[in-house]
């Protein structure tokens, strides 16, 4: 990157100082002298903050001060490759306001991932706009076996009307998860019909969910923090059980690497049919180390109604991590 070229990112400057700046100083022309001396401090900031774009650190302090001159200064670098895996920019376009990235992941070892693979919500887009202004959603698209290849598709959206030119974009992943298990069924050991009031009860913030019935309150009382009743798959089990205020409270606990819900069916079943009983509300619990969550599902039946319902559980397992990271640098137009 030459110094026009840098300036371009910083502002306009005389092409006579950038001239002079590289020429030898003559005694006798202080006022162009000072010029001169101006722009040899504008090439030296820009050239120190061409150097900082390439470091992890000074990129990061860029981009806090300007996302459009930390990406109008990052080199574009459209595929890397790191611990068995490449990743490369597989299209990126404005249409309609709305931007669409599609970014490839090959396994060059064979056993890292297959379509189960999760990117663990551990990937950053950054933009040369107000990235608060837009709103993101990043999917997989497609994935190809032969090619152990898979096209995740991330979406950029203005929230505000704002328009979303064009630019140089940096997408950098953590970390993934190579491989999922779906686990949907009936929870062993659980027997809706024995469950009783509960004894002591917590103060909770609420989340709601399905739901008709306006809440009362944005604190609700739920389950105090339980022991292992039953396993419901690998990283989930039940912690607790009980009647709070007429509501089914049933407590979950979680592993970092494993999500999902409990419902209620009429019957054991493969899957979430109609009519099956979802959530009303969710109550977050986090344990101290911020990884492992209990939370309680609240369930709007009465005791009659849970005799005849089964508690279900759709979980996700994933494995442990392959970490990163990954980083591509790309225009988008």
């Amino acid at each position: 990157m030459n110094a026009e070229h840098i300036l371009d990112a910083l502002g306009d400057v005389r092409d006579d100082y950038i001239s002079d700046a590289a020429a030898p100083v003559r005694i006798g022309r202080p006022v162009r002298w000072l010029g001169t001396l101006a722009a040899a401090l504008v090439l030296c900031l820009a050239l120190a903050a061409t150097a900082a774009a390439y470091t992890d650190a000074g990129y990061a302090i860029l981009y806090a001060l300007s996302p459009a001159i930390a990406q109008a200064l990052k080199p574009v670098n459209e595929t890397c490759e790191a611990n068995g895996v490449r990743m490369t920019v597989d299209g990126a376009v404005i249409e309609e306001n709305a931007a669409y990235i599609r970014i490839a992941l090959t396994d060059l070892e064979g056993d890292l991932f297959d379509g189960s693979i999760d990117l663990c919500d551990s990937y950053d887009v950054k933009k040369g706009f107000d990235a608060s202004v837009v709103g993101g959603t990043c999917a997989l698209e497609d994935y190809d076996e032969d090619a152990r290849t898979a096209v995740f598709l991330t979406q950029l959206a203005p929230l505000d009307g704002t328009v979303i030119r064009p630019g140089k974009v940096t997408f950098r992943l953590g970390e993934f998860s190579g491989h999922s298990t779906l686990r949907d069924g009936p929870v062993r050991g659980v027997d809706l019909s024995s469950v009783g009031e509960a004894a002591d009860t917590v103060s909770m913030e609420a989340s709601f969910f399905n739901t008709d019935a306006e809440p009362s309150a944005d604190r609700i009382d739920c389950l105090p923090l339980g022991e292992t009743v039953t396993e419901i798959c690998p990283g989930a089990e039940v912690t607790g059980l009980g009647w709070i205020d007429g509501m089914l409270h049933v407590q979950i606990r979680t592993g970092p690497y494993t999500s999902g819900i409990v419902y209620l069916d009429d019957a054991p079943a493969d899957g979430m049919d109609e009519g099956d009983v979802f959530d009303w509300a969710r109550s977050p619990q986090y344990a101290l180390d911020h990884r492992t969550i209990c939370e309680d599902f609240i369930f709007d039946v009465t005791p009659a109604e849970a005799e005849t319902l089964t508690l279900c559980g759709w979980f996700v397992t994933r494995s442990d991590p392959v970490q990163g990271p990954w980083e591509v640098t790309f225009p988008l137009e």
